[in-house]
């Protein structure tokens, strides 16, 4: 069969033994063949169809369940309607997010579950845009129809991946069927991928990488695929690679963040675990830290995982997924360049042993369809070992976002499109050095700054053009450290309370912890009034906020009396120290107006459970958010 979209590569594995196995909390395990997908799949759509969905109608995927997600995402290529995923949960930031993309089409359907769709009820006073176009997961009671193919065309859109960074005004990136089957293939080959393949992934499927390199891979050639729910990777990172072992997978894949999760969570010895069967494990979706994958090898290294099956790659919705890959086996290859030659432009030259220096890890080369360039600000290709922008175009690179002619207007120069990174090339491969468009990578998620500014000019005492949000990345490359930069003049006692107002707002709306909150005079701006966040970063880096930090320590208040704490109350606040080291707590600290992201909670949870094992769930934290209160719970228990 002519495989020219989506739908008939699940049409040709119509018969086929190979499928999906699906991981979900309380080890629950559930076995689907790509016949049983395909059957489940014209079910849904027979369902949808009821409803009065037609071809090239958007139909909105906000489900946390993979099982529910990959059935829609089929009955939507079986019936060429447009998916459209999301990540799914109940805080205002999904939600926010939701609502936002719901509002760019004229008539949008929502495909959910009951608890997510009561909570956008409850958040929009029962505003709902959707009306009747909505389907609840748990209201379908049986697919005993099937629905009615539709026969899409290459060039209709398959897909429409909006931005996971912009909260406020996301973009939507749409991928025709060629643009995915052709990077799809691409893939394939870069990676050798073979019958004998089988993949792993815990990756949301609202991720690029978790539905088209980690779902749309493997059922393109016919493999064997687990799909772990991402929570259950968040609550037990240690089923990941136990899952490995167990089926054998040769295959997997995680961000930096998830790498680094692992490390801090999992103590079991790694010789209880055989990876030697695994050939590639992909590092994407965020900047690639050398260190934390050499760590993990090395931890791993007892259970045979083979450091050369690191597979550092890099890639962007834009351009379906895949832009560059390495050769196979090659594991991490790296070279560290001075921190003051990131300039435009610059020739690249390897660091002197005495120089801040930033290591870089090489990505590879291009894959096949996709060509890549590096340009200065006037689009002049520049040579080797010049930093420049990075650029791309091929049959995988989207035609442009949806019903946005301004944001095309500036992505795109003479049929290439920028990526909005900083990079340079070498014979080696891509290296990228860092991201023009300011886009933050923190826990894991990108972040638009002038979306977490906006959040936070919208709390008393906090005025608008008044704070910016920057980061800066760490040593070990493996995240950004947020900054909170605020105008303010007044005495510095009275910056207390704003400074923890800011940390409560990001942790309530978007789960982030900021690495500092610094009172400045002024934020610098251009001649044309635009924020110059980079420079604020730079002053932060070059230690002159320093002193005004060390000033603003006087005035917090003073750590409980010892006299005064429970044994209970004394061990969490231990175990808060040691994980806030540069914060003064008390037994009254709201544990999120510390700042506490969701991965820093979880590192909470877990020195607690190391004192009282068994004694306290992760949610407990919600409902006893004080160190004194949860102590109350403790002893009670």
């Amino acid at each position: 069969m002519d495989r020219g979209v989506l739908a008939d590569v699940l049409l040709e594995l119509d018969g086929a033994e190979r499928g999906i196995r699906y991981l979900q909390s309380g080890d629950r395990e559930t076995l689907i063949s790509y016949a049983g997908l395909l059957s489940r799949a014209k079910g849904l759509l027979a369902r949808f169809q009821q409803q009065g969905l037609q071809a090239g109608d958007p139909v909105i995927l906000f489900v946390r369940h993979n099982l529910a997600f990959v059935d829609a995402f089929w009955a939507c290529q079986l019936g060429g309607l447009v998916p459209v995923p999301l990540s799914a949960g109940v805080h205002s930031e999904y939600l926010h997010k939701l609502t936002a993309v719901a509002e760019k089409f004229a008539t949008p359907f929502l495909f959910t579950e009951r608890d997510l769709f009561l909570h956008l009820t409850k958040w929009l006073n029962g505003n709902v845009p959707f009306g009747q176009r909505v389907c609840v997961l748990e209201e379908i009671d049986h697919l005993e129809r099937e629905g009615v193919l539709h026969c899409a065309a290459p060039e209709d859109t398959a897909l429409i991946q909006f931005s996971s960074g912009s909260t406020s005004e996301p973009k939507g990136v749409v991928l025709s069927h060629t643009n995915l089957l052709v990077n799809i293939k691409a893939i394939s080959r870069a990676a050798a991928i073979s019958c004998d393949d089988s993949t792993l992934s815990w990756m949301p499927l609202s991720h690029d990488m978790g539905l088209i390199g980690f779902h749309l891979v493997p059922l393109f050639n016919g493999l064997d695929q687990i799909l772990m729910d991402t929570d259950l990777f968040v609550r037990r990172p240690a089923r990941w690679l136990e899952t490995a072992h167990r089926y054998r997978a040769s295959l997997l894949c995680s961000p930096n963040f998830g790498y680094q999760h692992y490390l801090k969570s999992v103590s079991a010895p790694a010789d209880s675990l055989d990876l030697g069967n695994v050939r590639l494990i992909f590092n994407g979706a965020e900047p690639v830290s050398a260190s934390v994958c050499r760590e993990f090898a090395q931890r791993l290294e007892a259970a045979g995982l083979n450091a050369s099956a690191f597979y550092p790659v890099y890639g962007l919705a834009e351009a379906s997924l895949a832009v560059t890959f390495p050769d196979p086996g090659s594991g991490i290859q790296s070279v560290r360049i001075p921190m003051d030659a990131l300039s435009m432009g610059n020739a690249v030259t390897p660091a002197m042993p005495s120089q801040r220096s930033l290591e870089l890890v090489c990505l590879g080369h291009p894959v096949e369809s996709c060509e890549l360039r590096i340009c200065d600000q006037n689009g002049w290709t520049l040579p080797e070992y010049s930093l420049g922008h990075v650029q791309i175009r091929g049959d995988n690179v989207t035609s442009g976002y949806y019903q946005c002619p301004q944001c095309d207007e500036s992505a795109f120069v003479d049929g290439w499109l920028d990526t909005g990174d900083h990079g340079f090339m070498t014979g080696r491969g891509l290296f990228i050095s860092g991201r023009c468009k300011e886009v933050l990578f923190v826990s894991g998620q990108n972040w638009y700054p002038q979306d977490l500014e906006q959040v936070l000019q919208q709390m008393p005492g906090i005025e608008a053009g008044k704070v910016a949000v920057s980061a800066l990345r760490s040593e070990s490359n493996a995240e950004d450290l947020l900054l909170v930069f605020i105008q303010f003049r007044r005495e510095l006692d009275g910056f207390v309370e704003p400074a923890r107002r800011v940390r409560t707002a990001l942790t309530e709306y978007a789960g982030l912890h900021a690495h500092a909150v610094i009172p400045v005079h002024n934020l610098p701006r251009t001649s044309s009034g635009k924020l110059q966040r980079y420079r604020l970063v730079q002053a932060f880096e070059n230690g002159e906020y320093v002193q005004v930090l060390a000033s603003l320590q006087a005035f917090l208040p003073c750590s409980d009396s010892p006299s005064l704490e429970s044994g209970v109350s004394r061990q969490l606040l231990d175990a808060c120290r040691e994980l806030f080291p540069d914060q003064t707590i008390r037994s009254d600290q709201n544990l999120f107006e510390l700042g506490a992201d969701s991965l820093m909670l979880l590192r909470i949870h877990e020195e607690i459970n190391a004192r009282f094992p068994g004694k306290v769930e992760i949610t407990d934290l919600f409902e006893y958010p004080t160190i004194s209160s949860l102590a109350e719970y403790i002893q009670g228990q």
